[in-house]
């Protein structure tokens, strides 16, 4: 007899960022600017694939930078703060004519 399949949540069918976790003692001294710098960041996702996307650092360390970036939702694309490898961030700069 074939297994009937209960209605669940929809599914987002965008990728999400895979962010392995960071020790909290290893950002307990973290530098934090008055206001966030413009940075790229490279992202790993979960169906293998890594993408460079812009975002803005938080705060840092020698080895860690917390960084703001877009991040997939149910219905829309959001934000999350998340820490990621120094040497997966570089500075970009922002045009001041866009603002």
């Amino acid at each position: 007899m074939e297994e009937k399949k209960f209605w669940g949540p929809p599914q987002s069918r965008k990728v999400t960022p895979v962010v392995p976790p960071v020790d909290p003692a290893a950002v307990e001294a973290a530098t934090r600017p008055k206001e966030p710098l413009p940075v790229f960041v490279m992202l790993d996702y979960d169906n293998g694939e890594s993408h460079e996307v812009p975002a803005f650092a938080y705060g840092w360390t020698k080895a860690h930078v917390l960084v703001s970036v877009p991040w997939p939702m149910d219905y829309y694309e959001g934000r999350k703060e998340v820490w990621v490898e120094a040497s997966r961030v570089r500075r970009r700069k922002i045009d001041p004519r866009v603002l």
